[in-house]
């Protein structure tokens, strides 16, 4: 009968190796966990990152895929002109930055840097009243009336926003 029974101390040196083998195991799932969560912000937060793992594990045509579909921007140089303002004219210095579609051509990002867009800017600009650009929603105005100016001049589908990068009115 007493081969069967466990004795006293037997059954209590059993639970001590499962409470220690319990708190590594945590442990090691802790240090897992906050490795995968700093991975996982890295591969979201971090630009360049996923592009890098997919080269480091060879999916190299995603990666050009990925490089190709980045949005390509024209910078348009400052311009600086004269607004009429009834008799008080001010002065605006403006510069612009141009985002191509997905997909437009070489030839259509040359020709957004064509004389025939100076021409269509300057000439929307300088109609411009006093307080037209005034707060946040001229702001708005003075961009769309901007793109839809130069989509007229380069055509439909070749530029995906106008960007005001300076704006300076005296």
């Amino acid at each position: 009968m007493s081969e069967s029974k466990p004795q006293s101390g037997e059954a209590q040196q059993s639970p001590a190796p499962r409470k220690r083998r319990g708190k590594k195991m945590f442990l090691l799932l802790g240090v897992v966990v906050v490795l995968g969560g700093g991975a996982g912000a890295a591969w979201q937060l971090v630009p360049g990152v996923a592009d890098k793992v997919h080269a480091m594990i060879g999916h190299h045509d995603q990666v050009a895929a990925a490089v190709s579909s980045r949005p390509v921007f024209i910078d348009l140089p400052e311009m600086a002109l004269t607004l009429p303002n009834g008799g008080h004219p001010r002065q605006m210095r403006i510069k612009l930055s141009v985002e191509l579609a997905p997909g437009a051509s070489e030839q259509q990002a040359t020709d957004a840097l064509s004389p025939r867009v100076y021409d269509a800017l300057l000439t929307y600009l300088r109609t411009l009243q006093d307080g037209e650009v005034d707060g946040g929603l001229g702001l708005d105005r003075l961009r769309a009336d901007l793109y839809r100016r130069l989509e007229l001049v380069v055509g439909p589908g070749v530029l995906k926003d106008v960007l005001i990068t300076s704006l300076v009115m005296a």
